[in-house]
């Protein structure tokens, strides 16, 4: 709706709602959002995702318990905050969605390049 009825064209949409995004986003000032960005395009949608990451154990800890997750399961991303950390980010480009900017093509199944079907990922 963005991109296709209100700009007609390429948007930026920054600082989400914590509600609506994951737990390892940092929290703003404010406390209602978070530091996320999203790249949407017409008839695409979200072309380029990113996020800064928590880095402080203590606002971690307390959006996990917010969303009921148990501290126990993620003692392993739990250390990376606790012996150490800096402000840092991270971002991720849809490849499917980058072909289907770069040819015009309008159904993303047209754009993947390998069969994706349950059973297949060993993960």
């Amino acid at each position: 709706w963005l991109t296709d009825r209100l700009f007609r064209g390429p948007v930026i949409v920054h600082d989400f709602p914590k509600d609506c995004k994951a737990f390892y986003m940092r929290v703003n000032d404010d406390g209602r959002t978070v530091a996320a960005m999203d790249v949407l395009c017409p008839g695409i949608g979200e072309l380029v995702g990113g996020s800064q990451r928590e880095e402080r154990l203590d606002v971690l800890d307390r959006r996990m318990a917010e969303l009921g997750m148990r501290q126990e399961d993620y003692w392993w991303y739990r250390d990376l905050r606790k012996y150490g950390s800096v402000p840092h980010a991270g971002f991720g480009v849809g490849f499917e969605r980058l072909v289907m900017l770069c040819t015009g093509v309008q159904n993303i199944r047209d754009a993947i390049p390998f069969p994706r079907y349950i059973g297949h990922a060993a993960f």
